[in-house]
């Protein structure tokens, strides 16, 4: 398992913080290269009348890799039981698990992702995603730009229906944040 910790502030130029958890190594991942966290309990407690956005109570949280696109930061939950298409990414396999693009939000506050608990996923999983953060990123970023022309096209012309790939999407309750509102 790799798990992401503190960091050390006496030395912010590097992965800052290392240590032994038995044969694995615990890394902190500085913002702006790569992030693991959870969702806080104030998101959930703001967001819990919205049906698409993952929740599985506070004993069992989702591990989210937070991304930037367009100015804006999201958070990317990793799931188990992934319905395989193209708005997600495989990190395991084995296991069925990955990003789900769909149930992606928006994280307007810093007081949205929890800074007292660190996930840990399998190194395995942990390096799926790392070598692929840039795939991943720009897989996302075009997945966002076509969600945002799919409500705007609608929006021009209700006739048009919406497409079904954005039935379920979490986006929808941050469209004012996407500026299609």
């Amino acid at each position: 398992m790799i798990g992401v910790g503190e960091p050390d502030p006496a030395n912010k130029t590097k992965l800052d913080w290392e240590s032994s958890v038995g044969n694995y190594r615990a890394f902190f991942i500085k913002r702006g290269i790569m992030q693991l966290r959870y969702l806080s309990s104030l998101f959930y407690q703001r967001y819990k009348d919205c049906k698409e956005i993952m929740s599985k109570g506070e004993t069992r949280p989702y591990i989210i890799l937070v991304v930037e696109v367009e100015h804006k930061r999201f958070a990317i939950p990793i799931r188990t039981n992934l319905h395989k298409t193209k708005d997600c990414y495989e990190s395991n396999p084995q296991a069925n698990s990955g990003l789900d693009y769909t149930k992606a939000v928006v994280i307007e506050k810093d007081d949205y992702i929890d800074s007292t608990k660190y996930p840990e996923i399998e190194h395995k999983e942990y390096n799926y995603i790392k070598f692929k953060e840039h795939e991943i990123k720009r897989a996302f970023a075009k997945f966002v730009t076509e969600y945002k022309k799919d409500v705007i096209r609608h929006k021009k012309n209700p006739a048009i229906p919406e497409n079904p790939r954005f039935r379920y999407c979490a986006l929808q309750y941050f469209k004012k944040e996407l500026s299609i509102e």
